[in-house]
Order: C-alpha cells, then structure tokens, then sequence
C-alpha cells in the first residue's frame, strides 16, 4: 500500500478517509468530517482538491484481492501504510471497535503473526489511541 498506486477500483460513496484523516490544505483536523464533503455527493471541491487527497489510495483501492466488505465504508476504517508501520488501520471515532469484528480482526491478526517474522508492524489507530498487534495479543502505544 502507498500513494500514488494505480488501481481499477473507485471510491464511490465512500469517504472514510476524509473523515479519519487530517487534511491541513483544507485546515481539516484529525478525527472529524472534512468540510467540503458533501453527504451522499462527495468532495465539494473535486477538481481543485489538495494534492494529499489526489496522492491517497487506501489499502482496499490498491489490493483488488480485498473483498468489498474491506471498502472502508463497509469496514468503518481505512488500511494504509504509513512508516513504519506495514498496515494500519485508521478507524472512525464514531465506531471504534469496527476492526475488532469479524472478518476483520482476525485478519489484521494474522497479518499481525505473518509480518511478525520480518519486524514489520500492524496497528490500529482510533482518534489519538494507536494499539499495535502482535502474533500474540496488542500493545496499547499511548501507556
């Protein structure tokens, strides 16, 4: 996962990332709605947006292996790969536990016991609360 990649797939009505994502071009913080999205439309300013929202395509627009139910409006959280980490999984403040349901959580786990091996890192990261998963359990990073 990483920007800029071509992919087949098209956002459609979803818009999580314009939620869980700051946008600093826009003076959108962290952890709240865009103000140009447009319920049920999208951006309000498409063809000018910021060059961040051009560059980003999550996790499910990049592997066309991931099934629908990855789209992260289906999800309630966005996969990506910021570094250091390998997959992150930034949710909605709104639904926190999103990624502890199924099929979700023990997907991210067991990506967690395969990237382990080669001390890649797989986390969540709700509002400010980062966890990161272990083959084993999680390590809440904000103690």
């Amino acid at each position: 996962m990483s920007a800029g990649a071509k992919t087949e797939r098209s956002c459609g009505t979803c818009h999580m990332c314009c939620k869980v994502f700051p946008i600093p071009e826009t003076g959108k913080q962290d952890y709240g709605t865009c103000p140009h999205l447009i319920p049920g439309v999208g951006c309000g300013q498409y063809e000018t947006r910021p060059q961040t929202c051009r560059d980003f395509f999550c996790g499910w627009m990049q592997d066309q292996d991931l099934p629908d139910e990855w789209k992260p409006c289906n999800a309630g959280f966005v996969l990506h790969d910021p570094p250091p980490w390998a997959i992150l999984a930034s949710g909605d403040v709104d639904d926190p536990d999103a990624w502890k349901r199924e099929p979700y959580q023990s997907q991210l786990r067991d990506w967690a016991r395969d990237l382990a091996q080669g001390q890649h890192m797989v986390g969540v990261r709700i509002g400010d609360k980062v966890t990161m998963l272990l083959k084993d359990g999680e390590v809440d990073l904000n103690d």
